[in-house]
């Protein structure tokens, strides 16, 4: 009788025991699975009492006795275990798996490393150094400033300092202000994304010499490929910045998304004129 009663207490133990044995693969666990390499020796003295290590940045937001009920399962685990559970899973035997360990066999098999994020083109700024802060070489890099594209009888110029860029225009004067002169800065940008909507801020001022019915200087930025952005000037532009002055313009972008081209430019038929321009932004709010 002592005997039958042994074995009955053994069976009786042993659902439990195998119960025991089984993790479930919760979220805590599939971090460690994902970072085995740094994991291992971290759970190896964790699991010890009391669990008072600082947590990694990959189990941070969990409490710590899930880190060290997971850890536990972690240092316990073999590959062996999780072979034999996949197996016992797409087998059509009649071995019995039970759902806790069917789970922890389909979670481990599918567990990844963290994905690197891919920098998204259609948000931020697309303009590099709008501020035009001078590099080691003494230039604000990546901006182009360009020779004169035309001058009639005078000179075209543009020139920088620390935090700004000018753009300036000289010409021989005549009575039917025939004459003029253009002069432009630019930076390549990477293709913007259409239909994204974006907005072009910019601080600037500007100045005529000689300035008169019939004399008088224009500002233009354009876009490669959509054309111009902001027309200042007459007849139908905005109102010349006699004074410093920030502006914003915002527009939705029709292009081809290619690599596009922002230009600045300065066209000016009287005497003179200068265009003092700073803070060049060009700022994206895609999805």
């Amino acid at each position: 009788m002592k005997a039958l009663t042994i074995a009955a207490a053994a069976l009786a133990l042993a659902p439990s025991v195998a119960l025991a044995a089984v993790c479930n693969a919760d979220n805590v666990l599939r971090a460690l699975r994902g970072h085995s390499a740094v994991a291992s020796p971290f759970c190896s003295t964790y699991t010890l009492p009391p669990p008072n290590q600082p947590l990694p940045t990959y189990v941070s937001a969990y409490p710590a006795s899930r880190v060290s009920s997971a850890c536990s399962c972690f240092i316990t685990a073999t590959p062996t275990t999780l072979t034999t559970s996949r197996t016992s899973t797409s087998s059509t035997s009649s071995s019995t798996t039970t759902p806790s360990s069917t789970e922890s066999s389909t979670s481990s098999s599918t567990t990844t490393s963290d994905p690197t994020p891919t920098p998204n083109r259609c948000q931020g700024d697309a303009i590099t150094n709008g501020d035009f802060h001078l590099g080691a070489n003494g230039k604000p890099d990546p901006w182009v400033f360009s020779p004169a594209t035309r001058s009639d009888g005078g000179s075209t110029s543009t020139s920088f300092g620390e935090g700004y860029a000018s753009l300036s225009v000289s010409n021989v004067e005549t009575s039917d202000f025939r004459n003029y002169g253009t002069t432009t800065i630019k930076q390549s940008i990477p293709g913007l994304c259409p239909g994204v909507r974006y907005v072009l801020t910019y601080t600037s001022q500007i100045s005529i010499n000689g300035g008169r019915p019939g004399a008088l200087c224009r500002v233009y930025y354009n876009l490669n490929s959509v054309g111009t952005l902001v027309y200042i000037g007459p007849p139908s532009g905005g109102i010349p910045p006699f004074t410093k002055d920030t502006r914003t313009y915002e527009f939705y972008y029709n292009g081809n998304g290619n690599p596009d081209v922002l230009t600045i430019q300065l066209t000016c038929n009287s005497p003179s004129g200068s265009y003092l321009v700073d803070d060049v932004h060009l700022i994206g709010y895609g999805p």
